[in-house]
């Protein structure tokens, strides 16, 4: 709860009345939230530290906030430990979708559109986690309409078989790689969609926000972490004694694959194991990870389960920052596309001291 503070102390940061600060959650500005026993609203401290920067950087306050605006979406929730897609559960719609028709409901497209040829071959030739944003600057680079911004959803469904052929070493027709994918596709607003929504403000094409958010994806913290976690997971199935592989792998305090900052238990993990406990049950690699599980005492994350599915189906150990890629190609598409129906956002940082 930390990350939230109370009517109260919100109005003495920003230097205004309670009225105020209502009106401007009435008009979209700001976002407030009730909890149980709590007498007073509660708003997003970010929020509201943003807004007083703004406010003492020697603009005129009502000019400032005409150009400062929540980011709000649609694409995604998380609730309770429950992550929602486009308002539906992700476990209810694991059970009615595959990955394909998951992206065109996210994407609100039924049919794609074509995107230019690319040297394959190319694509191919460069490390595995490198060619699919690599597909997609060839994509944008050979596309005359690369800046246009209707059609979002049909020219990502379009993009899609691109991306797959640009890596056979993975099967994305698998129901396990298939299932990662669905359960990737958006995880709310993170370091890749916020990056891609970024881009999109100032109006670059999707193929180029998408770049945007593939760049921001490929940090040890977000899209390679799956990596990390898979190294671990094939020192114990190697049979490296857990405490051992444990230590060897925990860098700065983190378990690679376990303790997610947003949930208790990860159900997209959930999801997945459930799918690999169910075809194989004496997997060697679902025992490692219940092995590991068992001495971090934190839940395991969606990273973790993708090493399992990667290392059951022998796919390269990098292959699960790829599958990580390609789901989220579409929710960074989606959140594209919600922000080129916003209002232009000039992102600006503030002066400290």
């Amino acid at each position: 709860m930390e990350h939230w503070i109370t009517t109260s102390e919100a109005a003495a940061r920003l230097g205004v009345k309670r009225g105020t600060l209502y009106s401007y959650v009435s008009r979209g500005v700001l976002t407030s939230k009730r909890m149980p026993g709590q007498a007073e609203s509660l708003f997003d401290r970010t929020q509201i530290d943003s807004l007083a920067a703004a406010k003492r950087d020697g603009r005129r306050s009502g000019d400032r906030l005409l150009k400062f605006r929540a980011v709000a979406t649609g694409v995604s929730a998380i609730r309770d430990d429950r992550l929602y897609l486009r308002g539906r559960d992700i476990e209810e719609l694991c059970a009615d979708m595959d990955f394909g028709e998951a992206a065109a409901m996210v994407l609100d497209a039924n049919q794609p559109s074509e995107t230019p040829d690319i040297d394959v071959d190319l694509v191919r030739n460069m490390p595995i986690e490198r060619r699919i944003p690599l597909t997609v600057a060839l994509v944008a680079a050979a596309d005359p309409l690369r800046a246009d911004l209707s059609q979002t959803g049909s020219r990502v469904l379009g993009l899609l078989p691109r991306l797959t052929a640009a890596v056979p070493e993975i099967d994305f027709r698998h129901p396990w790689t298939d299932l990662l994918a669905t359960v990737l596709i958006d995880n709310g607003l993170a370091a890749c969609t916020t990056a891609a929504r970024v881009a999109a403000s100032a109006r670059a094409g999707v193929f180029d926000a998408l770049l945007a958010g593939y760049a921001a994806l490929a940090g040890p913290l977000h899209g390679g972490a799956p990596t990390a976690a898979r190294n671990l997971l094939d020192a114990v199935v190697g049979g490296i004694d857990v405490d051992r592989a444990l230590t060897d792998a925990v860098v700065d305090g983190r378990v690679p694959g376990f303790g997610h900052i947003l949930y208790e238990v990860d159900p997209r993990a959930t999801i997945v194991l459930a799918a690999v406990r169910a075809a194989r049950p004496d997997s060697a690699a679902l025992a490692a990870a219940e092995a590991v599980a068992g001495r971090v005492g934190r839940g395991m994350t969606i990273d973790f389960a993708g090493a399992v599915v990667a290392r059951e189906l022998g796919l390269p150990s990098r292959s699960g920052e790829v599958v990580f890629q390609y789901g989220r190609t579409v929710g960074m598409a989606a959140h594209a596309a919600e922000e080129y129906a916003e209002t232009p956002l000039r992102w600006r940082g503030s002066r400290t001291g």
